[in-house]
């Protein structure tokens, strides 16, 4: 299994509430279905009042988030978009396809399902956010392997044609 690119989590977010921000921890639990106790996770996704397992954990990119705060201010920190999983080095997620894997830490396994589109809510942090952030939303992912993440681990992209 070749590993094309390597890069490492910034910060790990979760909120049991919905909408932004989702609140910076110390690590997040990975389970089944989601993040534990995350607005987002779980059967159903509270979030779209449905099951959704294509949309269980978000990723962004920390290169994305600092070029936006140089064009807006340093309004954005870690889980004030949404995400989960903040990371770095792996650029700004857009050349990253459904079916690859991320293995981040020692033992979480995701599968990218999507890139993730931006939502409007995102505007109320500042009303240039939406039109700096398309297509550098990010990753929505579903759950492999569980485990716990915790900032500064380490996240292997795998490509889909190396993981079959």
């Amino acid at each position: 299994m070749q590993i094309y690119q390597q890069g490492k989590v910034v910060a790990v977010s979760s909120s049991k509430k919905g909408g932004i921000p989702k609140n910076p921890k110390d690590s997040i639990e990975i389970f089944n279905l989601g993040v534990r106790d995350d607005y987002h996770s779980g059967e159903i996704n509270f979030h779209a009042n449905k099951n959704n397992p294509n949309r269980q954990i978000s990723v962004v990119a920390n290169e994305v988030i600092e070029d936006i705060n140089s064009q807006i201010g340093e309004k954005i920190f870690p889980g004030s978009i949404g995400e989960n999983i903040l990371v770095e080095g792996l650029g700004d997620l857009s050349h990253i396809a459904s079916g690859d894997i991320l293995k981040i830490g020692k033992s979480v396994t995701l599968r990218v399902t999507d890139q993730n589109e931006p939502c409007v809510t995102l505007n109320s942090i500042d009303n240039r956010i939406l039109k700096l952030i398309v297509g550098r939303r990010g990753l929505v992912a579903s759950v492999e392997s569980t485990g716990y993440i915790y900032p500064n681990d380490k996240v292997k992209l795998i490509p889909k044609k190396e993981n079959v």
